[in-house]
């Protein structure tokens, strides 16, 4: 079996059947380019990440009171109304402000950038907190369409969608694991939970 062969095995590619074993088309098959939201979450994760993947707002809740219960968080910082409906579902307290002694933020983001797994906040996302300011602790809200390739096409949608109130204290968090020094401000412990479009 050739190498090729072997690597489309691993990565579930199956051959075709009229496939004769031709090295170039093997490899051109496996180059493929990765969706961009199989190669976020594969960043994501390997950053330290932890990823929730929610079909429905049924399965958000699950996702979000599996998230509340195993760390135990009786309160989080959330000012979001829609996200701090989600909470009064489950009977968590909903912190309305930023607090520099709240463990956890329940928060959105603008963009899920794919290159190497980060997600994009601002002052619209944080209330102009600097992340220095905000719990190491987040737990991210998130859809399907704010996943981008890179930094500067989160930056172009941005100012497209926002024109001319662009957000300040536009910055990026990652996981831990992205990170040489833990003490980075934007190294956190993140939960994404992804949501299909809720209507």
């Amino acid at each position: 079996m050739s190498m090729w062969k072997k690597l489309k095995e691993i990565f579930g590619v199956q051959p075709e059947a009229n496939d004769k074993g031709a090295e170039d088309q093997d490899l051109i098959i496996f180059r493929k380019k990765e969706p961009i939201d199989v190669q976020f979450t594969r960043n994501f994760v390997a950053g330290g990440g932890m990823f929730f993947y929610s079909e429905n707002e049924q399965e958000v809740l699950i996702n979000l009171k599996s998230i509340i219960e195993n760390e135990g968080i009786d309160e989080l910082i959330c000012y979001e109304k829609d996200l701090n409906s989600l909470l009064n579902r489950l009977n968590v307290k909903g912190i309305n402000d930023f607090n520099q002694d709240a463990d956890f933020a329940f928060i959105k983001c603008e963009y899920l950038v794919a290159f190497d797994g980060s997600v994009m906040l601002s002052s619209d996302t944080n209330k102009g907190r600097k992340q220095e300011e905000m719990p190491v602790n987040l737990i991210i809200y998130a859809t399907p369409n704010q996943f981008v390739s890179n930094v500067s096409e989160a930056l172009q949608k941005l100012k497209s969608a926002k024109k001319d109130n662009i957000p300040s204290n536009i910055s990026s968090v990652r996981g831990r694991n992205m990170h040489d020094v833990e003490a980075s401000v934007s190294s956190k412990n993140i939960y994404l939970i992804l949501a299909e479009a809720i209507k």
